[in-house]
């Protein structure tokens, strides 16, 4: 299965594409979408609003690789920019495939949240957890997606989405490339969730 990492021009695209590939997808790094891969992956570096206004001068694309059948991962930001909006860097406009604001972790923690935390599925219909429920997985991040809309959470201050899904795109608000074993498996279910 082919998979296209959509490179925005900034951060190390490599450990995401060695994940992928370590679970059987045949892996590029481009700016833009290929046209016969079936899965587009939208990576965790960035900030919103540039990342968010790149990604919308691409949506047609999306839309019409989308019709087609292609699935889209998206981690870390890749996810948050699948919301309707964000405030990192002023206000924009997400994608808009799911529900929600993306805003900062309105706790009294420390920020950026870095390290280590358990993952708990609130109800998989995407069978994507398997094997995952209570594990721990690795977080960068100072912002969050303010919805009900997620299949697994964990909680920092605020509980927040650690993974959405609906019937073309899965996001995760964790890093799976840098969530060792616990990654993998999500990885695993990743691929026979596209293969369906």
């Amino acid at each position: 299965m082919k998979a296209t990492v959509i490179n925005y021009g900034v951060g190390n695209l490599f450990s995401i594409k060695a994940g992928l590939e370590r679970e059987g997808f045949n892996v590029i790094i481009s700016f833009f979408p290929q046209g016969d891969e079936d899965v587009i992956v939208l990576p965790g570096v960035g900030a919103f609003s540039a990342v968010a206004s790149y990604l919308n001068s691409l949506k047609g694309k999306f839309e019409e690789l989308r019709e087609r059948g292609t699935k889209f991962l998206g981690v870390c930001l890749g996810m948050q920019v699948m919301f309707e909006e964000g405030t990192e860097g002023g206000i924009s406009k997400g994608l808009g495939w799911f529900k929600g604001k993306v805003d900062r972790i309105n706790a009294n923690v420390k920020l950026p949240h870095i390290g280590w935390d358990k993952i708990y599925v609130k109800n998989d219909p995407c069978g994507l957890t398997e094997g995952i429920d209570g594990k721990y997985v690795y977080y960068v991040h100072s912002y969050v997606a303010y919805t009900d809309n997620y299949i697994a959470y964990s909680d920092y201050g605020v509980r927040y989405p650690a993974i959405v899904c609906n019937d073309f795109a899965v996001g995760t608000q964790f890093h799976p490339e840098k969530s060792s074993n616990t990654g993998k498996i999500f990885l695993r279910n990743f691929y026979q969730w596209v293969k369906r």
